[in-house]
């Protein structure tokens, strides 16, 4: 059909339209699906369905639920170039009202891809890695009530816990590649690692990961309403511990 899109058009696309506000996309060739995440927070999903010339898209929302409309209407057109550029913008407003205007300000500037890739430079000479008993321990004393439901796994050597009762958070690194590494969960099977832009330093000394959780931390009060950040402060007292940090 004349000025349809093929599936590799349609992946170039979504990419290319989203840019620096897109993390970890990836396509399913077979089920002309692709999937990415938008401003580090939201999981969408894009689907060419090429016997019917139809093109929709959705957000996700937990682990088997997807939102397919907006207040403007459904997010689903023809399968030429335009119009599915039209549903991908309905897309990006729609996330783009479910977060927080100093959030989405972190992402209107361009982002350095090398802190993006690579995380936060350091002129220290290197450390040793932190052993992971001790990792545990520094990790739960840095965020305190910030962080619920604490488990540890020795054996993958990680920490997951939900972070200001909001965001399901992992972070762990290997002692013998040194490498740490830190996520936030946000949909079935799917992390970022991208934090306001940049990415959690892979070194796994001490000053290093405190460093990065604190990257972490400071997304989580980005990505949150300021109101509900303001309500947890007040009842578990956290406010005071991260201005001293």
């Amino acid at each position: 059909m004349a000025g349809q899109l093929t599936f590799d058009e349609l992946y170039d696309q979504f990419v290319a339209y989203f840019g620096q506000r897109l993390d970890v996309p990836t396509y399913s060739p077979g089920s002309k699906t692709v999937t990415g995440v938008l401003y580090g927070a939201i999981l969408i999903r894009a689907v060419l369905n090429l016997e019917e010339d139809r093109f929709s898209a959705a957000i996700v929302v937990g682990a088997a639920h997807e939102v397919v409309r907006s207040p403007g209407g459904h997010f689903e057109c023809a399968g030429d170039r335009e119009s599915v550029v039209d549903v991908l913008r309905a897309v990006d407003e729609s996330c783009r009202l479910r977060l927080p205007d100093d959030y989405l300000a972190t992402f209107d500037v361009p982002f350095d891809k090398n802190l993006r890739i690579f995380g936060p430079r350091s002129t220290r000479p290197p450390a040793p890695s932190m052993p992971y008993g001790e990792f545990y321990g520094f990790a739960l004393d840095f965020f305190g009530p910030r962080l619920s439901f604490p488990t540890s796994d020795e054996s993958r050597r990680t920490l997951r816990g939900v972070l200001y009762d909001s965001l399901l958070f992992s972070c762990g690194f290997d002692e013998q590649s040194s490498m740490f590494s830190a996520a936030i969960h946000v949909g079935p099977g799917r992390v970022t690692g991208s934090f306001l832009g940049r990415s959690a330093s892979m070194n796994s000394d001490r000053e290093s990961i405190g460093e990065s959780l604190q990257l972490v931390d400071d997304y989580c009060r980005l990505r949150l309403p300021s109101t509900y950040v303001d309500v947890f402060d007040e009842v578990h007292g956290t406010s005071s511990v991260v201005r001293e940090r």
